[in-house]
């Protein structure tokens, strides 16, 4: 293991623009509402250097923080791969004009490719604005004569919106998305939104999904299933409950309350970056005692066992997807 990370998971800010009906920020508060400063970024400085990439959000809006240009700025000042997933409705033309040439990928988050099931899963009539800044995005490009960023669409893959896998496979064909139509796999937060998750109707889940990678290929566009087929991810989660994971043994995740955490899905901070210096947090007993944890059949942490990790999760067992009866979330959050 490195002294340093070489990967960092920031959440800028801990708000959102907008409430989707299948998001965990419909039904949990965060620990406490925050934002990074310039200020408070600079204490990650002893980092920056030693970075082979960042991610500029895992669980809220990175848009939303007032000082995303100035921090941005700050990052382009190293060698370092970018990287955030937005709903793309804050994609103001100044801040288009920072990423365009610099930042390395850009997901945006769509689930419904009409106007109305837009509105329907994401709560908000915005899938025109999303697209007039999708459209300003690869102008820019164009004259900058850069493939950056390389844009890929995410879509959550609840049972009743995969019916519209094919429209999102036009959508990016039309918009040019080289990374292609990646699909989520749906965890609920409400009892009512249970009957959605794809455990539910695994058959009809791979029938839809199968049939979109057969559109997918014929139009050249890439398509992902994040956690695999449904089948697939059976088979990899099926000795530890979750896929073999190496993620704290290169990266952390950091709350804008400066909080860190040992992986961006678990529930309890093992400092804090107003209080302890990073590299400090990095080396301590205590990530280490979670590393000795990921892993572990005989003594896995209770944040592994149970991992809601959108890449390493178990998709087909009801304690890793549903959380309508919880009252605590990752990160600390609480139900409202």
């Amino acid at each position: 293991m490195d002294d340093y990370p070489t990967h960092l998971d920031l959440d800028l800010s801990s708000k959102c623009n907008i409430r989707c009906r299948f998001c965990h920020l419909s039904f949990f508060d965060p620990k406490e509402i925050a934002e990074f400063t310039l200020e408070s970024f600079n204490l990650l400085d002893p980092l920056l250097k030693h970075l082979n990439s960042i991610t500029l959000f895992s669980k809220y809006e990175p848009l939303t923080c007032k000082e995303f240009i100035p921090i941005f700025n700050k990052i382009k000042e190293y060698d370092i791969e970018t990287y955030f997933s937005t709903n793309g409705i804050l994609l103001s033309d100044n801040i288009i004009d920072i990423l365009v040439g610099d930042l390395t990928y850009l997901t945006i988050s769509i689930t419904g490719f009409t106007n109305d099931t837009y509105k329907k899963n994401m709560g908000v009539d915005k899938f025109d604005v999303v697209k007039k800044n999708i459209d300003s995005i690869n102008k820019k490009k164009k004259e900058r004569n850069t493939i950056y960023p390389i844009l890929r669409i995410s879509t959550v893959g609840l049972l009743d919106a995969i019916d519209e896998l094919k429209l999102a496979i036009d959508f990016v064909e039309q918009y040019n998305v080289k990374e292609g139509l990646q699909v989520t796999s749906f965890k609920s937060f409400d009892e009512s939104m249970s009957n959605l998750m794809p455990l539910n109707n695994p058959k009809y889940f791979t029938k839809i999904t199968e049939e979109a990678i057969s559109y997918a290929n014929k139009k050249n566009v890439k398509f992902v299933l994040q956690s695999g087929s449904i089948i697939e991810n059976q088979k990899d989660t099926d000795n530890l409950g979750h896929k073999e994971c190496n993620m704290p043994w290169y990266r952390c995740s950091i709350q804008p309350n400066g909080d860190v955490y040992p992986c961006p899905v678990s529930y309890k901070p093992i400092g804090n970056i107003f209080k302890k210096n990073i590299l400090d947090i990095w080396n301590s007993e205590q990530m280490n005692t979670f590393r000795n944890g990921v892993n572990s059949t005989d003594n896995m942490n209770e944040d592994c066992i149970n991992c809601t990790h959108c890449r390493h999760r178990s998709v087909v067992t009801a304690t890793t997807n549903d959380f309508s009866n919880k009252n605590i979330y990752i990160a600390e959050m609480k139900r409202k």
